[in-house]
């Protein structure tokens, strides 16, 4: 696996790292590098169990969960488009219809989010139980109740209103709560109860699995399993589209960040959206953004971190014109933009569309919420 990940993989964060229910060889691959999404991970904290699942299940389709009553995880992470809604700007959840609000950036899936070392386009999570129950805080689910005008999160009145939604008006959730966890959450703090909802939907994400794509035939060789212009994609890929520099490893990305001029400085300096560097403050993070997975990204439209690419040729004409580059901080690998031409991009097209991984079983919503 990639350095990139690795390094990452290591970061503290508040609960053990997964690790692999069984080893992986990289045995006989054409591309070791670039090998097989790994056996799904195990938490030492945190076994998975059927009661666990159940909870999860509830807690991601349940709108009542929301501020108003009308909105779920599935709004935003819909299993039927690759655990996305395919919306250039996400809808946040709030109690004023009439406003028709949208948040700034486009949603992430979160296929394979088990295995990531880090989370969110601009990196500010590296522990998948608190970034599974972050949105409860976010305009997102809007389960405090914020004004329309308002963008800000306060984890601790969002912890106390999730508490109380669970423990006051959803009665039924102490028994689910009690199954999953053994623990009463009435006896219980907002905040153990906010990472018990964050360990079960961490649960539930181990559902959204995309594996076993045509690609990893072909590397464990299969010479059936890519068509020619599949294979024109992947030595473009290796080669002049210089695509492996970021999309790496096992998932087709390093996990770290990169500027590529998406959102550029205005006359003032500042930037609509400055990425990595609002979480760490350094001037070499300013406009980064985290790198996607390409696994399944043949599906995930809109693309960048605001969804100002409508498809994958979008993407790839943007990376080889003068406009990558208009952002004095950008990467430098595209200090000389792309020289890709049309054939070029219908053939890298195709090899992202190799990585598209078996249909996964069918998740459907609960007949009943507890």
């Amino acid at each position: 696996m990639t350095r990139g990940f690795w390094l990452l993989a290591a970061l503290a964060c508040s609960s053990p790292a997964p690790t692999n229910s069984e080893a992986g060889t990289d045995a006989g691959l054409r591309i070791p590098e670039l090998g097989p999404v790994p056996a799904l991970p195990t938490f030492a904290d945190d076994p998975i169990t059927p009661a666990k699942m159940q909870l999860g299940n509830d807690l991601f389709f349940d709108a009542r969960l929301s501020g108003s009553g009308h909105t779920s995880c599935n709004a935003c992470h819909i299993p039927l488009t690759s655990f996305q809604d395919n919306l250039p700007l996400s809808t946040p959840d709030r109690s004023y219809p009439s406003d028709s609000p949208t948040l700034t950036r486009s949603t992430l899936s979160f296929l394979n989010i088990v295995y990531a070392p880090i989370f969110r386009w601009e990196g500010s999570f590296t522990d998948l139980v608190q970034v599974m129950a972050f949105p409860f805080a976010e305009p997102n689910m809007n389960v405090a109740e914020l004004a329309p005008s308002d963008p800000s999160t306060d984890i601790p009145t969002a912890q106390q209103a999730l508490y109380t939604k669970l423990t006051t008006e959803l009665t039924g959730y102490r028994a689910v709560y009690q199954a999953a966890f053994g623990e009463d959450i009435m006896t219980l703090a907002p905040a153990d109860v906010w990472t018990l909802t964050g360990r079960a939907l961490r649960v539930f994400a181990t559902q959204a699995i995309s594996r076993d794509a045509p690609f990893d035939r072909w590397n464990a060789g299969d010479d059936t399993a890519l068509n020619a212009s599949a294979l024109r994609g992947l030595a473009l890929f290796q080669g002049a589209g210089r695509c492996i520099g970021c999309h790496s490893g096992p998932f087709f990305t390093d996990f770290g960040f990169h500027n590529l001029s998406t959102s550029p400085p205005g006359p003032d300096g500042t930037r609509a959206d400055e990425g990595h560097y609002d979480v760490t403050g350094l001037q070499a993070d300013r406009g980064t953004f985290l790198t996607p997975t390409l696994r399944q990204a043949y599906d995930t439209s809109p693309y960048f971190h605001d969804g100002s690419a409508a498809g994958l040729a979008s993407v790839l004409q943007h990376l080889s014109s003068p406009a990558v580059t208009v952002d004095p901080n950008h990467d430098p690998l595209f200090d000389t933009p792309l020289a890709l031409s049309d054939d070029d991009m219908t053939d890298l097209i195709s090899f992202i569309q190799s990585l598209r991984g078996q249909p996964l079983a069918p998740i459907n919503p609960p007949t009943t919420f507890p």
